[in-house]
């Protein structure tokens, strides 16, 4: 990423565009006397076509990053910011850009089968037609050509490390063909944490559904020591609420009350999820009376 395509391939659009944009209103030269270099970059479009046909897609790679050697070789060479402080050099500047805004757009090119977003971002830079691998075959001179914008940015080493490690993480998940059916646990928790939930059994008085919620179910529960009205998203596991009804749940009781829209909720039943659980309330029916829930 770094030092091929942005170093070698996208760079010499961004040292040659921007003297074409402020000395020469974005036009390029309507010929060049150094097209040698163009010539043997358009010369490669059989063997690097041959290459994509026959799934070498690695050696096409390789040859067109060799191609963006020669092409930096020659920026090197002919210094386009030197000549841009030079004298009566105008002409020879907008030739060397153009030059290498032409061979640019034939590397883009012969990328395209495998960048096909950044070659969108050339073509809209170029102010041309979608790029066609015949189109190699000729040069783009005497052109107006638009401002410069960066189309790929140098990806720091912090970045890179992350995007590797999860990769490995994700490559870790799919090598475990279990957990990918299940949802990821929350976030670990101290025994502290869970030390202030108040948990009490309760018995289902009344198990109704929710006008105008497709996903609550209201319950009265007695806890004991008092009547409770809690509201509780688990209607899709339970199509018949009355079935509820007798039943004993495990109440979050110390859960600070909840206005709703369809009245005020005093505590949570407590529920869960999974893949190998048909229903997702904790409702169980006892065979004596507990003092205690158990699952």
């Amino acid at each position: 990423m770094n030092s091929d395509l942005v170093g070698k391939f996208v760079n010499i659009a961004s040292r040659s565009a921007g003297f074409i944009a402020k000395r020469f209103d974005g036009m390029l030269a309507s010929q060049v006397s150094d097209g040698d270099i163009l010539a043997k970059l358009q010369a490669a479009a059989d063997e690097l076509a041959a290459a994509f046909e026959a799934r070498e897609y690695a050696k096409a790679l390789r040859d067109v990053m060799a191609l963006a050697d020669v092409v930096n070789a020659y920026v090197d060479a002919n210094k386009p910011w030197e000549l841009a402080k030079q004298e009566g050099q105008d002409a020879r500047l907008q030739e060397v850009c153009t030059v290498l805004i032409n061979a640019f757009r034939l590397l883009t090119i012969y990328l395209k089968p495998v960048l096909p977003k950044l070659a969108e971002g050339v073509e809209a830079f170029l102010d041309v037609a979608p790029l066609a691998w015949s189109d190699a075959a000729n040069l783009l001179l005497g052109k107006k050509i638009h401002a410069y914008q960066h189309l790929m940015h140098a990806h720091r080493p912090v970045l890179i490390d992350k995007r590797e490690a999860n990769k490995q993480n994700m490559q870790a998940t799919a090598d475990t063909p279990a957990a990918a059916q299940y949802e990821p646990l929350a976030e670990t928790i101290k025994i502290d944490d869970f030390a202030k939930l108040d948990l009490r059994i309760g018995k289902v008085l009344e198990c109704n559904f929710v006008e105008g919620s497709d996903k609550l179910l209201q319950f009265t529960v007695d806890m004991g020591f008092e009547k409770r009205n809690i509201f509780s998203g688990i209607r899709k596991a339970y199509q018949e609420p009355e079935k509820l009804v007798g039943r004993n749940v495990v109440v979050v009781a110390n859960l600070a009350e909840r206005k709703m829209r369809f009245g005020v909720s005093q505590g949570m039943i407590v529920c869960a999820s999974g893949q190998t659980t048909a229903k997702a309330c904790s409702c169980w029916t006892p065979i004596k009376a507990p003092s205690r829930a158990c699952a």
